[in-house]
């Protein structure tokens, strides 16, 4: 009996690790993942893109230093507000992010594609 509940308990923690080695659908939310590269000199961006879009995340979309929901948070955008593209990438976990401008042409950060209202930039950086 103790041999039964040993293995089914190994099996069960066997379980979880493998499901918490998955990726994640979307980075965007902060999985917790501890290795993710953030910042310009990493994930360099030009303005290759004459796009623009809305932001359609309820509430607010937030903005990083890179490509990652795990890389630092800068700010917010508001649901609705229009942002223009400068490029996109996509992450380890084959999700897509753009690098935005705000109206008057300031740099603002990477947001996560599917909080845009046609996915993003359409030019890779």
């Amino acid at each position: 009996m103790r041999v039964r509940h040993a293995l089914l308990g190994a099996l069960a923690g066997a379980a979880l690790v493998t499901g918490g080695l998955a990726a994640p659908a979307a980075q965007a939310a902060g999985s917790g993942v501890a290795a993710v590269t953030c910042g310009n000199d990493h994930w360099p961006h030009h303005n290759y893109d004459s796009g623009s879009g809305t932001v359609t995340k309820s509430g607010s979309a937030a903005v990083h230093t890179g490509p990652y929901g795990d890389c630092t948070t800068v700010g917010y955008v508001s649901e609705g507000t229009r942002v223009y593209y400068d490029c996109y990438v996509v992450n380890d976990y084959n999700n897509r992010w753009t690098w935005v401008r705000d109206a008057g042409g300031s740099s603002l950060g990477w947001i996560y594609g599917r909080y845009l209202s046609d996915g993003g930039a359409t030019s890779h950086c």
